[in-house]
């Protein structure tokens, strides 16, 4: 024992027992102090609204509690109860909400990577002003987002906006379409959201088709693959590892998006709109329920963790050895 206390490897273990546990280096002792202040600040910054959004979520926290939350009766999971309850009023909206956060977020997902692929392979091409249009491509996804979604909001109006006016110049309707309000409401957020974020997807993709070897395609060729035969046996499983990261972060992107649909639609939409973001937002701050509001978040949290989890461990994780792209 006194001999491993002097190598600095000290346990009250049983002497068949041999643990080791190896000395840092100074060089690692500083690189950990260094690192400290940032690991307090992202835990008071991210950790701690974590754990007390999940504290709240048991306690009947409203308008009566807000002065002294301290004092706010500890309910159990009767807010889960009353979320999970179709048969009440706030079960049924927050199903609704639900699946339409999940319509919003396949949709959206779909949608971003499919042009953000067209955008890649395009951009891949050899052509004059290939740089330009590479920035322009990008300006979406730059600007800001109030101004953009606001740029949205003007196009999607039923008497003015371009929308409407470009579907009627083509024949396609008659009328007017209610954008913002009413059924079509889920479609006017979703292609906002996809013009904000088809561009990072599109810089992605390009980037890993600069990184695919030549020589596959020549290989390909002289084995007589056509261009279809080269982009689904060697274009895209090459982009694999960046598909997958990419989905990956939409998802969970999409799952908590707030301001396209808040600033788009309103804090209180039609129900096609009414995302569970929204739906949080008004039962927490709008009807001083902080209680159910924070059990919906939970639940989302919980929900976003599964399908990232899922989508890691069987696409990631099978697929990489563990998720090492």
């Amino acid at each position: 024992m006194l001999e491993r206390a002097k190598t600095g490897f000290t346990r009250a273990v049983p002497d068949w027992v041999q643990v080791r546990i190896p000395r840092l280096s100074d060089d690692t002792r500083f690189a950990y102090k260094l690192l400290l202040p940032a690991f307090l600040m992202m835990g008071i910054i991210h950790f701690l609204p974590i754990v007390w959004g999940f504290y709240i979520s048991f306690v009947q926290l409203d308008a009566s509690y807000v002065s002294n939350w301290w004092n706010a009766p500890i309910v159990g999971f009767e807010n889960y109860a009353k979320i999970f309850n179709p048969s009440t009023i706030v079960g049924a909206e927050f199903w609704t909400s639900l699946r339409q956060t999940l319509i919003f977020t396949v949709g959206s997902v779909v949608g971003i990577y499919t042009l953000g692929l067209a955008t890649a392979l395009l951009l891949n091409r050899d052509f004059r002003g290939k740089l330009a249009a590479r920035t322009l491509v990008l300006v979406p996804w730059i600007a800001p987002a109030v101004v953009t979604v606001l740029t949205w909001q003007m196009m999607f109006r039923t008497d003015t906006g371009m929308i409407n006016h470009i579907l009627r110049m083509a024949g396609l309707i008659d009328g007017s379409f209610f954008w913002l309000i009413g059924s079509r409401s889920i479609v006017a957020i979703t292609v906002v959201w996809m013009w904000q974020n088809f561009p990072w997807a599109a810089i992605m993709l390009y980037a890993g088709l600069q990184s695919i070897p030549e020589h596959l395609y020549e290989a390909a060729e002289t084995d007589g693959a056509g261009r279809w035969g080269k982009f689904r046996y060697i274009t895209m499983p090459q982009l694999k590892p960046v598909s997958v990261v990419i989905v990956l972060l939409m998802v969970v992107w999409t799952l908590i998006n707030f301001t396209v649909p808040y600033v788009l639609l309103g804090a209180s939409p039609s129900d096609s709109g009414k995302v569970l973001m929204l739906f949080i937002y008004n039962y927490a701050f709008s009807n001083w329920s902080f209680g159910l509001g924070a059990a919906m978040s939970t639940v989302l949290f919980i929900v976003a963790m599964i399908l990232a989890y899922i989508y890691y461990s069987r696409v990631i994780g099978g697929e990489f050895e563990g998720g090492a792209i």
